[in-house]
């Protein structure tokens, strides 16, 4: 096919474009490809990800419900291990070692709380496993380590009636009833009108010597 000599010199500047610029222009184009292929299995794996873990925090309620303990280990085990990103992992920690502690398996409680608090990636309920696990180490007698543990935490604001109830056991458990009263009188100030633990709180503050 003949070309007339305008068209002859668009198609030779188009060679000597692409000769230059062709390369880098296919890389990029695959790479964007790539970028977006790439994007969309992630979201697709996030998806499915999140699916096998709310199957298994609903089997790991039932667990927890029957009190059947072996599976209470396993499936939390599991969620931790398996579906660490989602925010299934966190929770399903939370709820076994609740049910732990209640069996008495505290070390095992302990162990899940510490694994909330330093690997799951979910800053917001890093308060809540620091005030449970605070709560195991209370009972082991490790006052200062619950100490230590409740200054690590950065709580939201409708955790921090729960904090600070926390602080005021563990200064009443080191025989600093001022600063034990001045943690529960905090705590007071933080939870809302209707919260149960005001009544808790009430009486804490009550059984405290009285002010010298």
């Amino acid at each position: 096919m003949a070309y007339d000599l305008e068209e002859q010199e668009s198609i030779d500047q188009m060679k000597a474009w692409w000769e230059k610029w062709g390369t880098p222009v296919t890389v990029a184009i695959c790479v964007c490809c790539l970028g977006f292929a790439g994007w969309n299995g992630w979201q697709w794996y996030q998806r499915n990800q999140a699916a096998h873990a709310s199957a298994a925090y609903v089997q790991l309620q039932n667990a927890v419900y029957t009190k059947d303990m072996k599976n209470v280990s396993s499936i939390s085990t599991g969620l931790m291990d398996e579906y660490g990103t989602t925010v299934y992992a966190p929770l399903g920690a939370l709820q076994a070692a609740a049910a732990e502690v209640e069996s008495g398996d505290l070390e095992s409680a302990r162990t899940r709380l510490q694994w909330v608090i330093e690997k799951s990636g979910h800053p917001e309920y890093d308060t809540l496993a620091r005030i449970r696990l605070a709560g195991i180490e209370l009972s082991d007698k490790n006052t200062a380590g619950a100490l230590t543990l409740l200054q690590g935490a950065k709580p939201v604001k409708d955790q921090e009636a729960l904090l600070q109830d926390r602080f005021g056991d563990v200064y009443y458990a080191m025989g600093d009833f001022a600063q034990a009263r001045a943690a529960w009188e905090k705590a007071v100030a933080a939870a809302v009108q209707d919260n149960p633990i005001r009544g808790v709180l009430q009486y804490k503050l009550g059984s405290l010597p009285p002010k010298e």
